[in-house]
């Protein structure tokens, strides 16, 4: 950098009001303002903790426990967490997890509000939200249906089935 370069930046961030000990570091060694050492170029975290791929497959899940004494919401509740694509990381005490919460919702669709809660915090644990498996660590991968993998998008034509049709011949 030119001395007269360096003037004019300096003059400038003067009239801007900063101080000139900070313009000065800044422009002369190459250095900003801040307390510590600079990071290092390369840093590597030693904290990262490990991701959960998940892939969206679908699992086998156990049966609902005594399934036919339990409401179609609960149903319905059993069957989202069975087909959610978090279920593949499940192990078997998950699964008991689950098994021991579905009786308190069915309570609480019958009214007891205050289980709410409980539900909750339970379901957080298994990355109930997004919120939730972002904390977990959950990584998923949008998977569609195999059909809806292979199909064209709206608009766009098929040009072996157009060429096959006697098209562009």
């Amino acid at each position: 950098m030119s001395l007269e370069s360096t003037l004019n930046t300096s003059n400038a961030a003067l009239r801007e009001g900063v101080p000139a000990q900070q313009t000065y570091d800044y422009l002369v060694r190459g250095r900003m303002a801040g307390r510590g050492p600079a990071p290092k170029q390369n840093a590597v975290r030693r904290n990262k903790q490990p991701t959960e791929e998940l892939t969206g497959k679908a699992v086998e899940a156990p049966p609902l426990f005594k399934r036919a004494k339990y409401s179609t919401a609960t149903h319905r509740w059993w069957d989202t967490w069975a087909d959610s694509p978090q279920a593949e990381a499940f192990l078997p005490t998950d699964w008991e997890r689950l098994q021991m919460l579905a009786p308190m919702v069915e309570e609480y669709w019958q009214g007891d509000l205050k289980l709410l809660a409980e539900i909750r915090l339970n379901e957080e644990r298994l990355g109930a939200t997004v919120r939730d498996r972002q904390s977990l660590r959950m990584k998923l991968d949008k998977i569609k249906d195999e059909a809806e993998a292979d199909a064209l998008p709206e608009g766009v034509i098929d040009m072996d089935l157009y060429r096959e049709l006697g098209g562009d011949s």
